[in-house]
């Protein structure tokens, strides 16, 4: 998603906040998603860990908009946009794995690393695309499986 991002805030600019915007709270809740097994169990407060979500991405959230803000002042180019926003993308999704688990922190290497291959191949981004979207696709399936995994295990 990330890279259609870059994609997108490059041909629009300003245009593409709502696309950034509506990231957060699909990570957010991947990240509910992924932790809920570990609540079930009773590793962690519901209260707590909600909290802290909200809080976290909450926070993401208000740096989207101030990365936007410069945008619209003329402080930041278009396609340097993008790379700002896959980095803070990148840096509190690493932050959320650390309390959450080592889907998130790799996945926060993972867009780091992207971001500084596609700031040197960004003519090149389309085709990263569809392998993001393979790997996308594949950790939704791990977790999908594992969640379904635990609610058989908590039923029987």
């Amino acid at each position: 998603m990330c890279f259609v991002g870059i994609a997108y805030t490059d041909v629009v600019g300003a245009l593409s906040i709502n696309f950034w915007l509506w990231m957060i709270p699909v990570f957010a809740v991947a990240a509910i998603i992924l932790e809920w097994s570990r609540y079930i169990k009773g590793d962690i407060d519901g209260f707590h860990f909600i909290r802290q979500q909200i809080l976290h991405w909450t926070a993401v959230f208000i740096a989207v908009k101030v990365i936007f803000i410069l945008l619209q002042l003329g402080r930041l180019p278009n396609n340097a946009t993008a790379f700002v926003l896959m980095m803070v993308m990148s840096l509190s999704t690493f932050l959320a794995g650390i309390y959450i688990g080592w889907r998130f922190l790799v996945l926060g290497v993972f867009i780091a690393i992207a971001t500084i291959i596609a700031a040197y191949l960004e003519t090149y981004v389309w085709i990263l695309i569809p392998v993001v979207i393979f790997i996308v696709a594949m950790g939704i399936y791990m977790g999908w499986r594992e969640f379904k995994s635990l609610s058989a295990r908590i039923v029987s």
